[in-house]
């Protein structure tokens, strides 16, 4: 039998229907049920997370297709409401989804409440069927500005902004926060309400403060408290990345679940959890699908952006999604180092051939024996990769 990715660990639970207890049964069933966000029905309750430099059009259609009917909401990558109402061209470019991405959620930021309403107007013209405002991105150039993160310590500024923007658009309006900005000021159920107040159909909460960043473990048992103050869905964020760790975020109260990072070394992790959840086996994958993966990615790249970018979005999944092939840190420093979309894609069908048994080729030889030598730790052979996924998440 060919070697396979490794297997998501088992539900902590029967899934044979005989041995669940109620609060089991209620879980798995809950995830699996359409969530309504005003007429938009999200089934399953699971949702691409908005990635700054991660979650443009050809990711997103990669999600969906590696996870038919298991991804109930994409969101873009967030947009400046400076530059959109401006009309910069990249921004607006950035509102682009295709047809198969639906539904979509199109996340904006900033914190002027007159750009944020004729954002989400622009927004709701270019078709998105959920306008999402961001109010928890950690970035120091986003929060001196006063958007993200930094709209959680001004809670009068967002009782205006919210009632405002949810009366110039008819799409429904969604909030995206953390549990504070550090660990006195962790105000999440209070801007809770004031989202709830203002005609905000669902609250999505990142289980860390903004100082936290993306250190340490997202709180979930805020999460839940968050949900239990608010009569609004609740979607819970971070530190999801199998079926096991979903079936215990899912435990919090949450009504529904958003995975960002965990996308992005997983891409088809979505379609883990969902069949999970139903009670199926999971999907055997071979050694190689990662591979397999990147060449699609790049196929759906080349499509929209020039081949500068491309690379660049490539490095950026090959650094993440090749950590669960057995000794893949010397592959990942020789498709870190590649120069063009060409030397990428020679790299990786060539790893690709010695997965399948085929005889490594020499300049693959020579990263293994670094490897060997100075790179033995796999997580070394990331480093030239780093800069593509810093701030992935927001």
């Amino acid at each position: 039998m060919s070697a396979e990715l490794p297997l998501s660990a088992p539900l902590p639970v029967s899934l044979s229907g005989v041995s669940l207890s109620a609060e089991d049964r209620t879980i798995l069933e809950k995830l699996s049920q359409p969530l309504a966000v005003g007429p938009v029905n999200l089934a399953p309750r699971l949702i691409l997370a908005p990635m700054s430099g991660v979650t443009n059009s050809p990711f997103r259609r990669l999600v969906k297709e590696l996870n038919p009917g298991a991804v109930g909401l994409v969101v873009t990558e967030f947009i400046s409401i400076e530059a959109l109402t401006r009309e910069n061209k990249r921004s607006v470019e950035m509102l682009r989804f295709q047809e198969g991405e639906r539904p979509i959620g199109i996340q904006i930021f900033g914190n002027d409440i007159d750009r944020m309403v004729d954002a989400a107007k622009m927004a709701e013209d270019a078709g998105a069927e959920i306008v999402d405002i961001n109010s928890g991105c950690p970035v120091p150039k986003v929060v001196r500005r006063g958007g993200g993160c930094e709209l959680m310590r001004r809670p009068d500024h967002m009782a205006k902004l919210l009632p405002a923007v949810k009366k110039a658009i008819s799409v429904p309006l969604t909030l995206k926060i953390r549990s504070g900005w550090d660990d006195c000021s962790r105000n999440g159920a209070e801007i809770g309400k004031i989202a709830e107040e203002s005609g905000v159909e669902l609250l999505t909460v990142h289980g860390r403060t903004r100082v936290q960043q993306y250190r340490g473990l997202a709180d979930w048992d805020f999460i839940g408290s968050v949900a239990a103050a608010v009569k609004i869905p609740v979607v819970g964020s971070g530190d999801v990345v199998d079926a096991v760790s979903a079936y215990e975020r899912m435990k919090s109260g949450a009504s529904a679940l958003m995975i960002g990072r965990g996308a992005l070394s997983r891409p088809w992790v979505f379609t883990d959890i969902a069949r999970a959840f139903r009670g199926e086996e999971p999907l055997r994958r071979p050694l190689w699908y990662p591979c397999d993966v990147m060449e699609r990615y790049c196929e759906l790249l080349s499509e929209e952006l020039p081949e500068r970018a491309v690379i660049g979005k490539l490095k950026q999944l090959a650094s993440q999604s090749t950590r669960n092939i057995r000794s893949s840190a010397f592959a990942r420093r020789a498709l870190c180092h590649s120069k063009t979309v060409e030397e990428f894609l020679r790299t990786l069908r060539d790893y690709r051939a010695y997965l399948q048994g085929a005889p490594l080729p020499s300049y693959l030889e020579a990263h293994q024996v670094r490897e060997i030598g100075q790179y033995a730790d796999a997580e070394s052979a990331e480093e030239s990769a780093e800069e593509f996924t810093e701030g992935a998440a927001q």
